[in-house]
C-alpha cells in the first residue's frame, strides 16, 4: 500500500486525522553502516529527525526516525504569531 499511497493519505482514508506533532532534529556523525547505506564517508555529518504525530484525541498515530545526508537537505521552519500576540 505505501508503495502507491503516502502514509498520511492512508491515515485520512481510514478516518484518522493528524492534529499535532512533536519533531526533534539533531546531528550525528555517520557510522560505517550508515555511511554505506547513504553513500557517504564514515564520520560525515548527518541530520537526524524523530517525529511523533498525534490525532485529535492525543493518541500517537505515527512514529518516525530518519537520517538525512546533510549535503542534500535544507529545512525551512515557519513560526506563526500566537493568537495572544494579535493584540
Amino acid at each position: 500500500m505505501l508503495e502507491e499511497h503516502g502514509l498520511y493519505e492512508l491515515l485520512r482514508a481510514s478516518g484518522i486525522g493528524l492534529y499535532s506533532a512533536t519533531q526533534r532534529m539533531g546531528a550525528k556523525n555517520a557510522s560505517a553502516a550508515e555511511a554505506r547505506t547513504l553513500n557517504e564517508t564514515r564520520g560525515t555529518a548527518l541530520l537526524t529527525m524523530e517525529r511523533i504525530a498525534y490525532d485529535q484525541s492525543g493518541r500517537p498515530v505515527e512514529f518516525a526516525r530518519h537520517l538525512y545526508r546533510a549535503s542534500r537537505y535544507a529545512f525551512t521552519t515557519s513560526f506563526p504569531r500566537p493568537d495572544s500576540a494579535l493584540g
